[in-house]
């Protein structure tokens, strides 16, 4: 998608696409029916975006951008960090409860993560489709898992066990197993790629994929620490402290065949727990290869090539 209003502000190789979007949007006015932005403080650049949205405002760049909040949520484990996340996450609801003029008890958080809960349990389901022989491809399940953030909780759990009863009903699928890590998308653009080979992603490193709904929210508590503390632990993005990463791939290497690793031109962060990884593959005897360019737009002919170079020979060892 074009942002020509945002890269007439935003400097290139910066913000990925993802914030171009949100800042395209905040400029050409198509976000001024909205309540509220929030902004998570994930990455530098997801910051940068905010702090640029608040002077767009400021200059009178845009004049029709509702208010802008700003959500920090720390991913370190001390005890000082749990009680902030909870307080960042209570002034959240506050604000959003601004916004409605109802202020909700701890009884409907506590009824509203139930209801997630269940749709998570419909999005694993999904995942677990693509483990061990999978019977659908990365980048058709993709869409289907991101949809959890885009949909009502009873929404998203009916379409989600539609889709899993079709594809339940499906042949296995032969292919290479490709692990996507790396920087997060939120696109299918790189599995259409990297299946176009003959692969099939099973999984990937992000919010929007496998890792969407991740294990369910712990209620019995206080609704809004046990929601702090499961962001904390699960978020996938610049912030995740590498043993967390590194657990995450851990549960998924086992049935891989290789993996691609993208660290585009914008990322700051996941290009200095690629050494690491890269280790960890290598003793394992798992070929990866790493893809710097843009993921969102097709791939150069010479990174075509590296990466048919890779699946087709994982493909060959894994039929043996």
């Amino acid at each position: 998608m074009a942002t020509p209003a945002a890269d007439a502000h935003l400097e290139p190789e910066i913000f990925p696409s993802r914030l171009r979007r949100l800042v395209d949007a905040a400029l050409t006015g198509r976000l001024s029916g909205a309540a509220r932005v929030i902004v998570p403080r994930t990455s530098d650049p997801d910051y940068k975006a905010f702090l640029y949205l608040r002077e767009f405002v400021r200059r009178g760049i845009v004049r029709t951008l509702p208010p802008t909040v700003l959500f920090d949520l720390l991913q370190s484990d001390s005890p000082d960090v749990r009680a902030y996340d909870a307080e960042r996450t209570r002034a959240l609801l506050d604000e959003l409860a601004s916004v409605t003029g109802r202020p909700p008890s701890l009884d409907d958080v506590r009824q509203e993560i139930v209801r997630t809960n269940v749709a998570r349990a419909a999005a694993r389901r999904l995942v677990g489709l693509r483990h061990g022989h999978p019977r659908v491809s990365g980048a058709e399940v993709f869409p289907l898992l991101g949809a959890f953030w885009q949909l009502t909780p009873d929404d998203y759990t009916a379409l989600a066990s539609e889709a899993a009863d079709d594809i339940a009903r499906r042949p296995l699928l032969d292919g290479s197993r490709v692990l996507l890590a790396g920087a997060p998308m939120d696109s299918s653009v790189l599995h259409a790629e990297i299946e176009s080979h003959g692969a099939i992603v099973v999984a990937e490193a992000g919010p929007w994929g496998s890792g969407a709904a991740g294990d369910d929210v712990a209620c019995d508590g206080d609704p809004l620490m046990a929601l702090a503390d499961k962001y904390r632990r699960d978020a996938i993005g610049p912030r995740t402290p590498v043993s967390a990463l590194r657990g995450s791939l851990l549960s998924i290497l086992d049935n891989i065949d290789a993996v691609v690793v993208s660290l585009p031109p914008e990322d700051t962060a996941f290009g200095w727990d690629y050494p690491a990884l890269r280790d960890l593959l290598q003793a394992r005897r798992i070929p990866h290869i790493c893809l710097c360019g843009d993921p969102y737009r097709p791939l150069s002919p010479a990174d075509h090539d590296r990466l048919h170079t890779m699946v087709t020979p994982a493909a060959e060892a894994r039929h043996g």
